[in-house]
Parts: C-alpha cells; sequence; structure tokens
C-alpha cells in the first residue's frame, strides 16, 4: 500500500498539471496568448495523464477518487490565479468532495 502522504501529493500534483495545462489552453484561446501556451498546456496535460498511474489502485477507483481532489484544487487555483474567494457552498462542497476522496479510496477493504 502506499503512503497516504504520497498518495495525497500524487493526486494535488495531478491536479496541478491538469489545471495548470487547461489554463494555459484557455489563455491561448479565450485570452489569445500565443501558440506557445497552447502547446505548454498540451504537454502539461500529457504530464498530468501519466501522474494517476503511480497510484495504487484500479484506474476507475484513482480517477473517482481523483476528482474530488479537482474540485478541491480548482477552487485553490480560483483564490490563488483568478483571485477569486469561493462562496460558503462552494466550500462545503468541496469538503463534501474531499470526504468522498477519503471514504472511496483510504478506508481498507
Amino acid at each position: 500500500m502506499i503512503d497516504l502522504g504520497i498518495s495525497l501529493a500524487l493526486f494535488f500534483l495531478a491536479a496541478l498539471f491538469e489545471i495548470g495545462g487547461g489554463y494555459l489552453v484557455w489563455l491561448w484561446l479565450r485570452e489569445n496568448k500565443g501558440i506557445t501556451y497552447g502547446l505548454l498546456g498540451g504537454l502539461t496535460l500529457a504530464i498530468y495523464g501519466i501522474i494517476p498511474t503511480f497510484q495504487p489502485a484500479h484506474f476507475g477507483r484513482v480517477y473517482a477518487a481523483y476528482g474530488g481532489v479537482f474540485i478541491v484544487s480548482s477552487l485553490i487555483w480560483g483564490v490563488l490565479v483568478d483571485k477569486k474567494k469561493p462562496d460558503k457552498y462552494e466550500t462545503i462542497g468541496a469538503l463534501i468532495a474531499l470526504a468522498g476522496v477519503f471514504v472511496m479510496f483510504y478506508i481498507p477493504r
């Protein structure tokens, strides 16, 4: 079994690469940045696709649990990059999603 800290780090690293890559593509297409942003975004998204393969579970469980981490990470990105504070319902929803991550992925079977 993989260490909890390493597993959570992998989830949040994957989120950083997915959100970061998506953001670069967003900048390229929505903010008229150069093609370099799109290419870097595509490369970053490809790296994101590799990171979850290091988790110690099957694909469906990894990606279901990752969904909760993605929700939390997206709100953190919004605060740090977009300077948008989540409202109380977004925060409550993110905490519920994170609780789901722990139930799905970390409770021993």
